[in-house]
């Protein structure tokens, strides 16, 4: 079974070139047949992330999303992604400049993560599982 979440996304351009950069995901544009870019498929093992233009999801489903663009996209959101290599994460995150928001080094749990912010607001906390060895 696989997860697909639907996102919606301030601006597709700024959400790719995040969302590129982070180590691990596959990053493809959709298309219409007139090669506008509709959407963003983001992969990684059995996750699926889309993410539409805001006015695109308003126009689709005007009743569940007429007061989204009023909120913080994002709010009480955090996308959770395992990562093999967290020091390539935290390259990408200083390379870029991007916010860490929250740093964790848990060698008791044998676990590592970085949070951050993408262009929309959501939040993605990636993780490493450490092995008994680290």
């Amino acid at each position: 079974m696989q997860l697909s979440m639907t996102f919606a996304a301030i601006d597709l351009d700024t959400t790719y070139d995040f969302y590129r950069h982070l180590p691990g995901l596959s990053v493809r544009r959709l298309t219409d047949r007139r090669d506008t870019v509709t959407a963003l498929l983001i992969c990684s093992n059995n996750l699926r992330l889309v993410f539409q233009p805001l006015p695109s999801l308003e126009q689709q489903h005007p009743a569940l999303f007429q007061h989204l663009s009023r909120t913080l996209l994002g709010t009480g959101v955090v996308i959770e992604l395992e990562c093999d290599d967290l020091d390539d994460v935290y390259r990408a995150a200083r390379h870029h400049n991007w916010p860490v928001l929250y740093e964790l080094d848990d060698r008791e749990h044998q676990r590592r993560e970085i949070w951050l912010q993408d262009p929309n607001g959501y939040l993605l906390a990636v993780n490493e599982e450490l092995g008994a060895g680290s």
